[in-house]
């Protein structure tokens, strides 16, 4: 019976480990969805510096959990969510309002992605 002791210990690590990482996920994709909702708000206003200062905002927090993700998430999503990222710099030094929100709607649904990849749930488990 002491022998099943580690082995239980073990996966109940794990297992908690890898619900609060999903958790994680979530939050921080939501607060990165609100940032940039915020962006795509002032860009309607065609307040393009304070759509630019609120996306830029959001890289940099997005950018400091890279390392983390990059641990407990496929390169290739991450890498698609950078490039979003590039391409909504780039459509918001143009001013375009209707790209810009096209991008953002790109990247928001890419960042729910991988929350949804992280997620507990029947699909993920299967």
């Amino acid at each position: 019976m002491k022998a099943l002791y580690v082995p239980a210990g073990l996966l109940a690590l794990i297992l908690g480990f890898s619900l609060w990482a999903g958790r994680y996920v979530e939050i921080r994709t939501e607060q990165w969805n609100a940032a940039l909702e915020l962006a795509d708000q002032s860009a309607a206003q065609e307040n393009w510096t304070e759509a630019a200062r609120r996306l830029e905002q959001a890289y940099e927090d997005w950018d400091s959990s890279q390392t983390f993700f990059h641990t407990i998430m496929e390169h290739d999503e991450l890498d698609e969510a950078e490039k979003l990222f590039a391409g909504a710099f780039a459509v918001c030094q143009e001013g375009d309002d209707a790209d810009f929100h096209q991008m953002l709607a790109q990247l928001t649904s890419q960042l729910r992605l991988l929350a949804e990849t992280q997620s507990v749930s029947i699909k993920n488990v299967f």
